[in-house]
């Protein structure tokens, strides 16, 4: 898989990736991470956990994977990909994955979900282990986006009817849902909440998944 280190770019295969997670107690893999912010934070702050930022954009990974080797990091790395290109190395890799407030064809992956995509995001994930997404967006407050994606109104009842029973088609359960307020947000170490936790408001969900098998 491609590895972004820094200025360079770096190919990684399965057991040089297990290499370097044997010795941490989790693997945390964030799902469209952009910039990198939430996972070298959360390196910094967890170090005993592992973290992986993946993003289809190699130009997005580049500052906080700079940052993370002027800081001699060694529980994270920042790997391009997509869920709908998804390196075979990160598979049953994780016990937890983080979807922090998506967006692109993420977001519309998330919230028009399809099988395929779900069952990808499964296979990343070990057995009995959680699925979290936080996501949230306006049609008023980003017009061209969510015109050009086509998502709809988010609610408590769209989650639960339709995106839930493809997530449990997929084998996952059901942990919580929760609307969550700006405090919550700040404590998101992601660089898009700390904005959105200072702009109008508008309605974010938490959602969190168990896989079942």
């Amino acid at each position: 898989m491609n590895v972004v280190l820094g200025n360079k770019k770096l190919q990684i295969d399965k057991k040089e990736l297990n290499g370097l997670v044997k010795c941490y107690d989790k693997v945390i893999l964030d799902l469209g991470t952009g910039d990198g912010r939430f996972v070298y934070k959360s390196a910094i702050a967890n170090p005993d956990f592992f973290y992986i930022g993946m993003d289809p954009s190699e130009k997005q990974l580049l500052e906080y994977s700079k940052k993370a080797v002027r800081k001699k990091l060694p529980n994270v790395i920042f790997v391009v990909g997509s869920v709908e290109n998804l390196p075979v190395e990160l598979v049953s890799s994780s016990q937890k994955i983080y979807i922090n407030l998506p967006w692109g064809s993420l977001l519309s992956n998330v919230v028009l979900p399809n099988k395929d995509v779900v069952k990808n995001i499964s296979e990343l994930l070990a057995p009995d282990e959680e699925l979290e997404i936080v996501v949230g967006y306006h049609q008023d407050s980003e017009p061209s986006e969510t015109e050009r994606l086509s998502v709809p109104e988010l609610s408590l009842d769209y989650i639960e009817k339709n995106l839930v029973p493809v997530y449990k088609k997929c084998g996952f359960t059901v942990k919580n849902i929760e609307q969550i307020n700006k405090g919550d947000l700040k404590k998101i170490e992601t660089t898009w909440s700390k904005k959105l936790s200072f702009g109008k408001k508008r309605d974010i969900f938490r959602i969190v998944f168990r896989k079942t098998n």
